[in-house]
């Protein structure tokens, strides 16, 4: 059935990588990340002379986890909603950008490859929309969905911003920093609160949120989240503007809230497998981070890099885990015990420890740097060994 006004295309008309595009964008996000974090590791040990931040932020929030969060919401937003998979062209730009950007910035062509990412960013938004107010779609989402969208704008207006410092300079470097956090935390903070306020409690603990309604309470709510975000936004400005230590601590204490009301962060996962009690962890280490960087003022980038790392890479790395269990047929597994989760854990866990040193330990800098790349290589080289074969020969077609 092709897709017209009034219509759904079933999941059973359309192609397995069009209905489960995590199939693509998982392995394309990781590879990335390889180049992210690998070029690291090659200065580290002198084989690159020069040591690139900037590409390396990057690649790892606009490349690695683009990928795996546009994988997961192009796989999940259509089941949830019961409505049409995402189109091909959406899927192709999904893959290209990406490239493009990581192309882009390895060669310092910044406005190429914030052109790229805002293209992604713009073709997201649509898809989200498209869904959640739909006439023909057969769920409305859960309440904490508005921060989807709410995410993506953050992307969108943050790469704006820092395109004007990259255009005017002079005086609008404070525009490029408010911009760049928004760009490199703030668009993927509020997709972990949205996203999380289902994926948490249901992965740890298989209890789903109620769909969105149109009672008071749920504008209530609603509201409640804007406001949230709002704050949100409000702490990059006052990091830049104010005082870090203060932008961190309402960052923490915005994070930290949602998470707990929304999510019930407190509650121990109760449900079967090893790999819940990553995604448990990930949760609590995105308000841990922010929490060391408002303590650590001068070593902020440690609270930093847990967030990054522990949180936001260990719940890509753990999430898709579930997800491509789930969906190939490899149930009993994901509720089990396999030996690489928590052996990828272990090294996520280094990793983040080597480069929290990076940053109290400044003659031995490099030495941490290396060690940490990998760290975190090894854990997705384990993640992939575990994970890609189940993709390749998937035991059954999820419902």
């Amino acid at each position: 059935m092709s897709i017209g006004a009034g219509t759904v295309e079933t999941d059973v008309e359309a192609p397995r990588w069009r209905r489960e595009p995590f199939l693509i964008l998982f392995p394309l996000g990781l590879a990335l990340s390889w180049s992210g974090v690998g070029h690291w590791l090659l200065h580290a040990v002198g084989v690159l002379p020069d040591y690139r931040p900037i590409f390396h932020a990057m690649v790892q929030i606009q490349g690695f986890m683009m990928c795996f969060a546009v994988g997961f919401l192009f796989t999940m937003i259509p089941r949830r909603t019961a409505s049409d998979p995402a189109s091909v062209p959406a899927i192709a730009i999904a893959i290209t950008a990406p490239l493009l950007t990581t192309w882009a910035a390895w060669h310092e062509r910044w406005f190429l490859s914030q052109a790229a990412w805002l293209v992604l960013a713009v073709t997201v938004i649509a898809f989200v929309l498209r869904r959640f107010r739909s006439s023909v779609s057969g769920r409305r989402p859960p309440n904490s969905f508005v921060w989807i969208p709410v995410a993506l704008l953050m992307g969108l207006a943050g790469s704006i911003m820092t395109g004007i410092y990259g255009v005017f300079q002079g005086d609008y470097m404070w525009l490029h920093n408010f911009g760049r956090g928004l760009v490199l935390q703030g668009m993927f903070l509020s997709l972990v609160l949205g996203v999380g306020g289902l994926v948490l409690p249901l992965m740890t603990r298989g209890q789903a949120p109620l769909d969105h309604g149109t009672g008071p309470r749920d504008r209530m709510a609603v509201a409640a989240h804007l406001v949230a975000a709002a704050l949100l936004a409000l702490s990059f400005w006052l990091e830049g503007q104010v005082s870090l230590s203060i932008g961190m601590w309402l960052r923490a204490a915005v994070v930290g809230s949602c998470l707990v009301a929304g999510a019930q962060l407190w509650r121990l996962p109760s449900s079967p497998g090893w790999n819940r009690r990553l995604i448990w962890l990930s949760a609590w280490m995105i308000p841990l981070g922010y929490v060391v960087a408002a303590l650590f003022p001068l070593q902020f980038k440690a609270g930093l890099h847990i967030v990054f790392i522990g949180g936001f890479a260990l719940m890509a790395l753990s999430v898709s885990t579930q997800v491509i269990l789930g969906h190939c047929g490899y149930a009993s597994l994901a509720n089990g015990k396999p030996w690489q989760v928590p052996a990828t854990g272990a090294l996520i866990a280094a990793a983040v420890s080597f480069r929290v040193w990076m940053e109290f330990d400044k003659a031995r800098f490099f030495e941490f740097m290396a060690l940490a790349a990998l760290c975190f290589m090894a854990a997705s080289l384990l993640w992939a060994s575990l994970l890609v074969p189940k993709m390749i020969k998937p035991l059954a077609q999820s419902d």
